[in-house]
């Protein structure tokens, strides 16, 4: 059994131990209480995260004694001895070597090798962990060579290195001819890929041009390294109108404390850009609340940034001092009953924002991926990002369609059954 905590990275590294488990013989399973082994890649990113991890790692003992429990991940970079030494726990493997992760199992635990022992396929079928049957991770780098003041991934995935581009179509063409519609190309900071004289436009251009990958998605890219030329690949649709931007603060004295190299007007500047370009792109983003210093001032100003930019999702979370970075040592620390006041309304604002995103497109035809379905009702994710719901009979799921956006209630948009003419957003 394979378990996640953290971020689309992590998702997308545990999917590929998952697809190695299983090229070698193994068979994933789906609960603790039948797996033999499981294997958890943690999170340090907030305090919140690296106590889940600890949870999440325990836990397995507890409802099966016989488990064999590994742990990898950012939380066994920032606190090796006491991962080593969670109850329960038999075996770490430090990010550095989690691809080989598979080899270390077997080395230590020989009874759970398989009966014939045989090369591992990269080629076998698998389902995905975190988004079922209709969506695959592939990622394309690791590593972070930024200092922003609060982050700790720095020190617990090192500096920044991209795959070559033929590793990258390779597994993008394995997992289209596995069936999946979608692949969302991840990594810790995507726009910074370099390999082979190729950037981020580059290799998704390859990656457009050389497989027949019905969708593709861009996470997290930084407003400073924002390539234009991607916006000339939406047309066709085949690349995802989202982009995610990481804002963090909306004022510009506490952009300068996270160490962050762009202003407020210089993030605006971005995203008129993107939807002078293409109109309907959803902009999604994070913001930190409560970060040392921030002054009332500072948050209203960062508040009001946030309210002006009509963000389609909004990750909003308090600030999480971790040790060893620079916003650790530094002075004005905001006390938690006012950092849960400030988190309330800027919750608020991110609902609101979701909830307007989302009405703007009623009207509109987009194109949905059809993804799971409880009774009659399908859920799905439009090419901008959308949440969206319909009422069949048939078997949607892996269905790419297009979708006549009819209402919304909340985030949710509710599609009819068939789209009279196709829009350009």
């Amino acid at each position: 059994m394979f378990t996640n905590l953290g971020c689309k990275l992590n998702q997308a590294e545990l999917e590929d131990l998952a697809r190695r488990f299983s090229g070698s013989g193994h068979q994933v399973v789906g609960s603790i209480e039948e797996a033999e082994l499981h294997v958890v890649n943690t999170c340090t990113v907030t305090h919140g995260a690296a106590r889940d991890s600890r949870k999440t790692a325990r836990r397995g003992g507890r409802l099966n004694p016989a488990l064999r429990t590994v742990l990898t991940g950012c939380y066994v970079e920032s606190d090796p001895i006491e991962a080593a030494a969670l109850a329960g726990v038999d075996l770490i493997v430090p990010n550095r070597d989690k691809e080989n992760l598979l080899e270390r199992v077997h080395s230590a635990f020989p009874e759970l090798r398989p009966t014939q022992d045989r090369p591992v396929r990269l080629d076998v079928p698998y389902v995905p962990l975190e988004f079922g049957n209709s969506r695959a991770l592939v990622k394309i780098e690791d590593g972070c060579n930024m200092q922003c003041s609060f982050c700790i991934i720095p020190s617990t995935r090192g500096p920044q290195r991209s795959r070559e581009p033929r590793d990258v179509v390779r597994d993008v063409e394995r997992l289209v001819a596995a069936g999946f519609p979608e692949i969302v190309i991840t990594g810790v900071q995507i726009s910074s890929y370099q390999s082979d004289g190729l950037g981020l436009f580059e290799l998704t251009s390859r990656l457009l041009e050389e497989t027949d990958v019905e969708r593709l998605r861009l996470t997290s890219i930084a407003p400073w390294q924002f390539d234009s030329r991607l916006l000339d690949l939406l047309p066709g649709r085949r690349l995802c109108r989202h982009f995610h931007l990481s804002l963090q603060s909306g004022c510009d004295q506490t952009l300068r404390r996270m160490r962050r190299p762009y202003s407020s007007e210089q993030f605006a500047s971005l995203t008129r850009r993107i939807r002078q370009a293409a109109p309907d792109t959803a902009i999604t983003t994070d913001v930190i609340v409560g970060f040392p210093g921030e002054t009332v001032a500072e948050f209203e100003a960062s508040l009001a940034f946030v309210e002006s930019q009509g963000f389609a999702r909004v990750h909003a979370f308090p600030y999480s001092e971790r040790p060893g970075t620079a916003a650790a040592a530094l002075a004005g620390k905001i006390a938690p009953p006012e950092t849960r006041s400030r988190m309330q309304r800027m919750l608020a604002i991110a609902g609101r924002s979701e909830a307007e995103f989302a009405a703007g497109q009623i009207g509109r035809t987009v194109s949905v991926l059809w993804e799971a379905r409880r009774d009659r009702v399908w859920r799905g994710t439009s090419d901008n990002y959308l949440r969206v719901s319909t009422t069949s009979d048939s078997d949607l799921e892996r269905t790419l369609a297009p979708a006549y956006l009819t209402s919304v209630d909340g985030a949710i948009v509710s599609a009819g059954p068939a789209a009279p003419v196709l829009q350009e957003a």
